[in-house]
């Protein structure tokens, strides 16, 4: 018997129950394909840019990126990570555009964040913890008429300190 008509037979001898069973399979089928495209071209489960940040010793709170400063180094990509020396203020200023190291215009991607503190020649001495990685968010201040100032802020240390919030941004 050949593939053909062994289809055939199998076709003609399922119930209305199982055909209808199978196309309910085959739209399911269809729509995660849609949704997984979709996620894909959105950049969601694509890996982005890592982010480390150099802390001087006993550094905790909030820590600043000002973007789009003209005078003001570039950022830099370096095996896929970008480097934050950050200096006792916690405030970085970056020549670079917010979106720099993103996957595309829309999302930055899945990336992992990590934080060091480092010794005044900048070495690592040691890593914090993930729990002490806290809070961190994108935004923008905009005076009327003025030039809109977008950061980027990520918290670091316990949980007390998370509470304080960034006071950096409310001045």
């Amino acid at each position: 018997m050949s593939i053909k008509m062994l289809t055939t037979v199998l076709i003609k001898k399922l119930t209305t129950m199982a055909k209808i069973k199978i196309s309910v399979a085959i739209v399911f089928i269809l729509l995660f394909a849609g949704i997984a495209a979709f996620i894909f071209t959105k950049g969601v489960g694509q890996k982005g840019v890592d982010q480390t940040f150099l802390l001087p010793m006993d550094f905790e709170g909030c820590v600043v990126i000002y973007y789009d400063h003209k005078d003001a180094l570039p950022l830099q990509i370096v095996n896929n990570e970008i480097i934050y020396s950050v200096p006792k203020d916690g405030v970085i200023r970056t020549s670079s555009p917010m979106e720099f190291g993103w996957v595309n215009k829309n999302s930055s991607g899945a990336y992992r964040t990590r934080a060091f503190y480092v010794d005044r020649y900048g070495k690592k001495i040691d890593e914090l913890p993930q729990e002490d990685i806290r809070f961190g968010a994108t935004g923008s201040v905009q005076e009327q008429g003025g030039f809109e100032q977008k950061h980027f802020y990520q918290i670091f240390g316990s949980e007390e300190v998370e509470e304080r919030r960034c006071p950096q941004l409310e001045g």
